[in-house]
């Protein structure tokens, strides 16, 4: 169905309808679109002042200047886009139409030039970066030595929290980039892995499974844990591990807690964990760490950004540290695990 035979529609819509066919698809027999940026804003001080000769002093032009501007618009687009009268003048339906896509294409503009103009210089900024519980406390001290040393004009807000707390903040824009564990495709998201740990049974020193090597998934379902709650990423991989193996879970405490969890394995408690945090208590003796098998259970820590986030140099900086500082506690074996293939 073509424009010109949407003999039904309203005349103004109609009319919108064909202006955006031509602003954004386009006709081969139309000449090639001479649109500029100081035309758009033309149309857009107008808008914001309600006349011409209020939008030239905003602008800086002359009105002459300016109204030839505006004409120079209207007729590389074929409409009338404002209507003029003797306290001012207003957009027509068209002009209300080319004004929206305007102000977006000048703010695109705005954030290239900000980003290129960022790119060009020494990274400087803050950079609010959100940490796990179960990573921040190993990760930090490795991180910001790195960060502070290269780039000290860079400064980090670090906020701690669990891994749902840390999804919403980043979702909300209160969060530049994020490090989550397994994180699912979400609107508005992207993410990139950086390496993989597993988890293991974690008991105490004592408990008649200690001495096991490894331990099959059944056999630790079936034992009395203490997890962190169902919103937290290793309660998730946990439920969905019961969920295809068929078993459930005997859960005799949600804490959401990393210190806590880790007093209660000393207290003779048990509880499924990754080991980076815990691996002095596990050297001395006070807990033992047991591999879970058939299946293991293990993730995969990516770096998660927000798709629309304008991303500086100082944050792009500081993700690439972030990387290089955990490839480095891997390498150590302070972090057990291995560095995801990055391609």
């Amino acid at each position: 169905m073509t424009i010109d035979n949407c003999e039904n529609w309203d005349a103004k819509y109609k009319s919108c309808l064909w202006l955006a066919h031509r602003l954004i698809i386009g006709q081969p027999q139309w000449r090639q679109n001479t649109l500029e940026l100081r035309d758009l804003r033309t149309l857009i001080g107008i808008s914001e002042t309600g006349s011409l000769s209020a939008a030239a002093r905003k602008l800086h032009l002359t009105q002459p200047a300016l109204s030839a501007s505006l004409r120079r618009l209207e007729e590389e687009l074929g409409v009338q886009l404002v209507r003029r009268h003797s306290r001012g003048a207003v957009l027509t339906e068209e002009g209300r139409y080319v004004l929206q896509k305007a102000y977006g294409i000048v703010q695109d503009v705005a954030e290239v030039v900000s980003v290129v103009h960022s790119l060009a210089e020494e990274p400087v900024g803050t950079v609010n970066l959100g940490l796990p519980t179960t990573v921040a406390g190993g990760l930090i001290p490795e991180l910001l030595p790195l960060l502070r040393q290269r780039f000290p004009r860079i400064k980090l807000h670090i906020i701690e929290a669990m891994s749902g707390v840390l999804v919403e903040l980043l979702q909300l824009g209160r969060l530049d980039m994020a490090v989550m564990f397994d994180i699912q495709p979400m609107a508005g998201l992207r993410s990139e892995p950086i390496l993989k740990e597993r988890l293991y049974f974690l008991v105490p020193s004592d408990h008649h499974l200690a001495q096991r090597e490894s331990v099959r998934f059944e056999e630790v379902a079936r034992v009395g844990l203490v997890l962190p709650s169902v919103e937290n990423s290793i309660r998730k991989l946990i439920e969905t591990t019961c969920q295809a193996e068929g078993l459930s879970l005997n859960v005799l405490a949600d804490v959401d807690s990393l210190p806590g969890l880790i007093n209660l394995v000393k207290g003779g408690y048990c509880t499924i964990l990754p080991i980076y945090l815990v691996t002095d208590h596990i050297k001395s003796g006070v807990i033992s760490a047991i591999e879970i098998t058939r299946p293991e259970l293990a993730w995969t820590i990516h770096l998660a950004t927000r798709n629309d986030a304008i991303r500086p140099r100082a944050s792009l900086t500081t993700g690439r540290i972030l990387v290089e500082a955990c490839k480095k506690l891997v390498e150590s074996g302070d972090w057990p695990g291995y560095i995801e293939n990055r391609g």
